[in-house]
């Protein structure tokens, strides 16, 4: 028997690199808008266009701030980011104060000639959003969506980004619910022959009417998957590292018995998720809330007794907040 070390957070640090300072996360998630052109079944009831974006004075001086230090930021969380009027500027905002890189996440609507010819130019990272093999299925989770625009989106994008490394080539990202589970592998096949490289999943288990089934069949298909991205030399990016009481081992899954699971949680003392109106959160799951930065320092709030106290919850079992209980990244 043995530690079992592997969860999906550790597979996103193992792409970020060292903490710089303890000043500062090497990781700021900026969540630039609200506001979503389309109303996915697991996350929203309608299309919200209610200018809930983040105010430009407030972006400059978090950047002020923070550029020193962070490694990655990440404009996405809660909302389409590209419906942002002035993207392009904060792209380039960040660009002029830090050689750190950018991360978007989008539903790939949004992503014209131009749009995809700046985020190259600019060395933007791109994960779409991607939740069916078939139109029926893509369509009734993605609602709002046309399945044929973002295939054809993905496409033109594989082909402006074909000269980069695998890691900095545009993904997609699934996820995994009662509707789409099943096919995961041919969506798989699908992003492969659209020139994708790159391909991540994970759960929805919030709502938990959309969370799927995690059952034996669930993890067939996402061993099956797994073995078709290696044998296409794809990265797979990340992926569930527990189902149920099952654990991912290289390639298959076996019983967590045969294990003693570690589920500590670092990512409050790396990262950090300023909502758009200055909200902030101790990680990208939203985990819990911190205080605002509308009227104080980012750096005040990073350091201070508030979220220092949140830390040592987040591990602790009598008082974990009950969002962290929750938490697939860290197989709990």
């Amino acid at each position: 028997m043995k530690y079992y070390l592997n969860n999906c957070y550790s597979q996103m640090q193992a792409c970020s690199g060292g903490q710089a300072s303890l000043e500062c996360p090497e990781h700021l998630y900026l969540d630039i808008t609200n506001d979503c052109n389309l109303y996915c079944q697991m996350c929203r009831d309608k299309v919200e266009m209610t200018e809930k974006t983040m105010p430009y004075d407030l972006f400059c001086k978090l950047l002020d701030e923070t550029a020193p230090f962070v490694k990655i930021y990440s404009l996405f969380n809660s909302g389409e980011p590209l419906l942002v009027k002035d993207f392009c500027q904060r792209v380039d905002d960040i660009k002029a104060r830090s050689d750190a890189r950018i991360e978007i996440s989008t539903n790939g609507m949004l992503l014209t000639d131009d749009m995809i010819s700046f985020l190259r130019s600019r060395k933007v990272g791109v994960c779409v959003s991607f939740d069916g093999a078939r139109k029926k299925t893509f369509e009734a989770i993605r609602r709002g969506a046309s399945f044929e625009r973002v295939c054809d989106n993905l496409r033109k994008l594989s082909e402006a980004y074909a000269d980069v490394a695998i890691q900095d080539t545009p993904s997609i990202y699934v996820t995994l619910q009662r509707d789409n589970a099943a096919e995961l592998l041919e969506i798989a096949k699908l992003a492969h022959s659209l020139g994708i490289h790159k391909m991540g999943f994970g759960f929805v288990n919030l709502p938990s009417e959309y969370a799927p089934d995690m059952d034996a069949a669930l993890r067939e298909v996402i061993e099956k998957t797994a073995s078709y991205l290696n044998d296409q030399n794809m990265l797979n990016s990340l992926y569930p590292a527990r189902v149920g009481d099952y654990l991912w081992q290289g390639s298959k899954y076996i019983h967590m018995d045969n294990f003693i699971l570690d589920s500590r949680c670092t990512a409050p003392l790396v990262s950090a998720m300023v909502r758009y109106n200055g909200d902030v959160y101790l990680c990208c799951n939203a985990g819990e809330y911190v205080d605002n930065v509308k009227d104080k320092s980012f750096l005040q709030v990073w350091q201070s007794k508030t979220f220092n106290d949140l830390r040592s919850q987040v591990n602790s079992i009598d008082d974990m907040p009950q969002r962290c209980r929750q938490c697939w990244w860290v197989n709990r």
